[in-house]
């Protein structure tokens, strides 16, 4: 049980510390919004900058960051910029509904920063609904979390 509870204690310490990483990346991101392509459909800017060099680069780093614990795929899907994150360790099953847990719980504090990044989307690149989604997946790809943030303004 000492065991057990030290690593549902290390992984909440962990799904904190991802929550805030991925924040500080999705906020460099969206920062650089004003290179997507002008004149192109609001969907399409938006997969024009997910694709564009700038973007790669920050996304490289964020992968870096997360290489030894996640595999990162950001993508963009019609209106929404998606980040699919998938654990490339076994998760023990009986730890699923804590990891869960915690998820929700560093997510949901951060509402406003991935509210305000749908928002800068909205703004920058012309989309009238866009959204941020945020995904995690155990190691054999099953959702354990997702979260869907969209803009407020």
């Amino acid at each position: 049980m000492v065991q057990f509870n030290h690593y549902v204690f290390k992984e909440s310490k962990t799904m904190k510390k991802i929550a805030l990483i991925l924040a500080a990346a999705l906020i460099t991101v969206t920062s650089i919004f004003c290179f997507a392509g002008c004149g192109d459909s609001p969907e399409q800017k938006l997969a024009n900058y997910v694709a564009s060099d700038e973007c790669r680069k920050e996304l490289d780093s964020m992968k870096s960051t997360y290489e030894s614990m996640m595999d990162v795929d950001v993508r963009a899907e019609g209106k929404s910029l998606v980040y699919d994150l998938t654990y490339k360790t076994e998760l023990p099953e009986e730890s699923l509904d804590t990891v869960k847990s915690s998820l929700e719980s560093a997510f949901e504090s951060l509402s406003s920063t991935y509210e305000g990044i749908a928002n800068s989307i909205k703004e920058s690149v012309g989309i009238d609904d866009p959204s941020v989604v945020v995904k995690i997946n155990t190691k054999d790809g099953t959702n354990i979390f997702s979260k869907t943030y969209n803009a407020t303004k």
